[in-house]
Parts: structure tokens; C-alpha cells; sequence
């Protein structure tokens, strides 16, 4: 059995070491059972050292010109040679908790990926307890967040990767689309309970008035604003962060 872990990163030279650091602490788990690993890092167009940084921890790396996390992830996908996929945000951190947790659902046979609730390592804390209504919401839904979700390979080249009309909430349709392929192939999208710490940083950005009134018009034109680069520019919009 070979994992893949596939981190997509834009200007991420910051966070990758500690990103990286702990997926290969993580990761030993699977040597333990006699499974393989490797991690892939797309640098999406970065403007820092990005690339570097990821191959000086030991990643390989692939590049995407076309500056979109859809595209970015699907980079990474596309490259890695696991018989599952899990991707994960350059600014989080795995534990071998929760890949020791991803094992047994794997090996159950029955399941087809899945996600984990989200912590973050700071920020405002009221705006920190948002994200259990997130973590609520994908659990009742069966939507993985885009810091942490694994899925079959061939299941993710079934459904031809994620969206690369979207620029934001790509995971979400993805989810639908690969809770739809479960529900056929008679398998399970499944929530672990293991949580991924992803940076605060995400919570500081989000929160402004800007971003508030564009996720308003995303639900009411039922993600159609999320094809829209200017309504996702907190994705894009820092050249080095």
C-alpha cells in the first residue's frame, strides 16, 4: 500500500517545513504496517522560495502555472503514484493519530475517503468557534475540509479531480460528487474523529466584512460567485505571506 500525501502550496514557504515535518512524523505509522508514503507539494506559481523549501525537507515537487487551488490540487493528484490520496493544506498539521484512525477505515474495505474536523492554532477565539459549526456541518453532510481529506486514487481519477471553475470550495464539490460515486460503488464517505490543527491565519482573513458579504452571495447564487476570482481574492491576493 502506497499513501500519498499531496500538499498544494502558493507562497507557502513559511509553513511547509513545519507542514511537511509532521506528516512525516506521521507517516511512520504506515512504515510500522509495512505501507510506503511520499509526499507530493505542487507550488502553484509561487513568488518565494516555495519549491526550494519543499524539496530541502524532502518532497518532490511538481509546479502549476495556473495560480487556483483546484488546479493546484489536482497537480498533486495527478502526480502522485498512491493507491490513496490525502491532501492536506501547507499551513496544517497531520498527527499519526489520525493517519493511525485513516488506516482503519481504509482497511475496512468499505470506505472511499473521508475528512476530520478543524482546529485552529489561533486567532480571535470567538472566531475560532466557528469552525465547530463547519466541523458540524461536514460531519451531517459528509464533506471533508480542504486542510485535511483522502481519498481512493482511482476514484479521484474517476471523477477527474476537482473543479477548476471554482476558485473556493472546491473541496465542498467535491465531496458531493464523491459521496454520489460512494453511494453507487456501495461505499462509505467517512468523518474521523482525529482533528488537523491548521493555521489561524485562515480565521484573521476570513472574518473581514469583504469576505463575509462574498460567502453571502456564494450560498445565494449556489456557489456560482465562488467562479469568480474577485469574490475569492483572500486565496490569491498575497504575493508572500
Amino acid at each position: 500500500m502506497l499513501i500519498s500525501i499531496a500538499i498544494p502550496a502558493f507562497n507557502e514557504a513559511k509553513y511547509l517545513p513545519d507542514t511537511i515535518a509532521a506528516a512525516k512524523r506521521a507517516s511512520r505509522v504506515f512504515g510500522a504496517a509495512g505501507w510506503k508514503s511520499e509526499i507530493v507539494v505542487c507550488d502553484n506559481n509561487s513568488a518565494d522560495d516555495t519549491a526550494g523549501v519543499a524539496k530541502a525537507n524532502g518532497a518532490r515537487v511538481v509546479f502549476e502555472p495556473f495560480n487556483q487551488i483546484s488546479a493546484s490540487r489536482n497537480a498533486a493528484g495527478r502526480a502522485a503514484k498512491g493507491d490513496w490520496l490525502v491532501f492536506v493544506d501547507a499551513d496544517t498539521q497531520v498527527s499519526p493519530e489520525l493517519f493511525r484512525e485513516m488506516m482503519r477505515e481504509i482497511v475496512s474495505g468499505d470506505c472511499i475517503g473521508g475528512g476530520t474536523p478543524v482546529k485552529f492554532d489561533s486567532g480571535p477565539w470567538l472566531a475560532r468557534q466557528t469552525v465547530h459549526g463547519w466541523n458540524t456541518l461536514a460531519k451531517l453532510m459528509g464533506w471533508a475540509a480542504g486542510s485535511f481529506l483522502f481519498c481512493r486514487a482511482d476514484a479521484f481519477r474517476e471523477l477527474g479531480g476537482f473543479d477548476t471553475e471554482l476558485f473556493a470550495a472546491e473541496e465542498v464539490e467535491y465531496c458531493v460528487r464523491l459521496n454520489r460515486l460512494a453511494k453507487r460503488l456501495a461505499k462509505r464517505m467517512v468523518m474521523l474523529r482525529t482533528p488537523v490543527v491548521s493555521s489561524g491565519r485562515k480565521v484573521r482573513a476570513l472574518f473581514t466584512t469583504g469576505n463575509l458579504v462574498h460567502g453571502i452571495e456564494a450560498v445565494f447564487t449556489a456557489g456560482g460567485a465562488l467562479k469568480n476570482r474577485a469574490n475569492c481574492e483572500y486565496w490569491y491576493d498575497n504575493p508572500v505571506r
